[in-house]
């Protein structure tokens, strides 16, 4: 990469992702990974911030909970104060008090911020797994009632309370057990994303408030040596890895968290699935990675309106043709709710115009990701948003509960996927292979017959042609960088 195109990068990350980052007055590290790479993220991060606002840094709050890390601590913070307006030591007795420490500093700090807002300025840097065994890696088991967990590989099962991850115990245990579809979900990075999607499921979710980022990443390898070979991992599904890796990243583009697991995990034959709003930077190295990565795209209009954080469609879109020329192994484009805003028509024509002219005939396959909220979602929905953003994201709702979620109607849906079909037709995509994301399997059959949607595997997945072709070709052997 050229010093023009990464100064070009440096730029657009300033005024999309990493700027995000100034958002941030608290950062809350876990003494455990104060130090070694662990702790050089953290300072990276620190650095990152205290550039974007020098006259206004972040505070630190360092917790310990052993003698052992009382010491790393006092280290980390000689070590870090330059870079933040103050360092908090706290010897907490267990880390379930760390939250509660966080908050009540930071009402001390900005007694005036709105105390709806103090999470999500509060960013924890923690150890994976606490104090105990780290487990990065778990199968995604809520798919029941949808594809997710009807038209997907297995890839776990579950025998009374015991559920184990496909191919890391013996065929004989596997039989009679029961075979779990859906994906293999990878954990790193959790909590609000930065895009703060009004539709987003997050918001339903209990805890995840806070935004947390795992720097132990080593830790994984265990979990990653014992999965079979060209297994897919998901690490999109709870927060933003792609959005905030360029919080972790130094002026010369060294330190990406999300390059660390694509390395760890292609040496071991795993693929790593990444889905973003933001951009794929070209400080990361593909080639010869393992990498399926995806952007989740909606119109200029509204994503400016309903995921005020995200990048804009058009660097999305440049960041994965950048991605495809650069080594990709596989790619998507995970089409995101159709909300039928005022001309939101005439603004689809020209999101799958610019589609066409960016990727073109590269682009192969496509998840049209349709409405759906859980039970508890519209009176979430109607606490954190002004009415004008709630109402077009209810209207499109059925008022009974299908698959555990309120959807669409059939009749809608298959309007809306037929509709798809005629934009990729109209814009020399025809060629493109379209499938659902978590629809209703007896409704998405009805869609598959009518010749609406296609039976792919779902943005989360690789076709099975490929997983045994990387099951069968010799493993990556990665050619590192120097970091530093």
């Amino acid at each position: 990469m050229t010093s023009i195109a990464y100064e070009k990068t440096r730029i657009l990350q300033e005024s999309s992702m990493l700027g995000r980052l100034a958002e941030i007055d608290l950062v809350v590290l876990d003494a455990a990974v104060s130090t070694g790479e662990a702790g050089e993220r953290a300072r990276r991060l620190l650095a990152n911030r205290h550039r974007l606002l020098p006259a206004r840094p972040a505070h630190l709050l360092l917790h310990a909970h052993s003698r052992q890390e009382e010491e790393q601590a006092h280290l980390a913070a000689e070590r870090l104060a330059p870079l933040v307006a103050a360092v908090h030591l706290r010897r907490l007795s267990s880390r379930t008090e760390v939250a509660r420490e966080a908050l009540a500093l930071h009402r001390l700090l900005f007694p005036g911020e709105e105390e709806g807002r103090r999470k999500a300025r509060i960013l924890l840097l923690i150890r994976r797994g606490g104090a105990g065994r780290p487990q990065f890696i778990a199968p995604f088991v809520g798919g029941a009632g949808t594809t997710c967990g009807a038209w997907t590989p297995i890839v776990a099962y579950r025998r009374g309370s015991q559920t184990w991850i496909a191919g890391t115990r013996s065929a004989r245990e596997e039989r009679g057990a029961e075979p779990i579809r859906g994906f293999l979900r990878g954990n790193y990075a959790q909590g609000v994303c930065p895009v703060e999607c009004s539709f987003c499921y997050l918001r339903g979710l209990q805890g995840m408030g806070f935004k947390s980022v795992a720097l132990n990443l080593e830790e994984v390898l265990p979990e990653l040596e014992r999965l079979p070979r060209g297994s897919v991992v998901n690490w999109a599904e709870l927060g933003g890895p792609v959005e905030e890796d360029p919080w972790f990243v130094d002026e010369q583009g060294h330190g990406s968290l999300v390059q660390t697991i694509l390395d760890l995990a292609s040496e071991r034959g795993i693929v790593s699935f990444f889905l973003t709003k933001g951009v794929y930077e070209p400080y990361l190295r593909l080639e010869g990675r393992l990498a399926l990565l995806a952007i989740s795209l909606n119109p200029a209009e509204i994503s400016a309106q309903f995921e005020p954080g995200g990048a804009p469609p058009e660097a999305r879109l440049r960041g994965l043709a950048w991605a495809i020329e650069h080594g990709a192994l596989d790619h998507t484009i995970r089409l995101g709710p159709i909300i039928t805003v005022t001309n939101y028509r005439q603004a689809y024509h020209e999101l799958f115009a610019q589609i066409r002219a960016i990727l073109g005939p590269r682009l192969k396959r496509m998840t049209v990701d349709i409405l759906r909220f859980s039970p508890q979602m519209p009176r979430i929905l109607r606490a954190s948003l002004p009415e004008e953003q709630v109402t077009p994201l209810l209207r499109e709702m059925e008022p009974q509960v299908v698959a555990h979620k309120y959807r669409p109607s059939p009749t809608r849906q298959l309007r809306l996927y037929r509709w798809v079909r005629l934009l990729l037709a109209r814009y020399d995509l025809a060629h493109v292979q379209t499938t659902p994301c978590k629809a209703d399997p007896r409704q998405a059959l009805q869609f598959l017959k009518a010749g609406a949607i296609s039976s792919m595997p779902c943005a989360c997945h690789i076709s099975y042609g490929l997983r045994a072709q990387l099951q069968r070709q010799p493993l990556p052997v990665i050619k590192r960088a120097p970091q530093e």
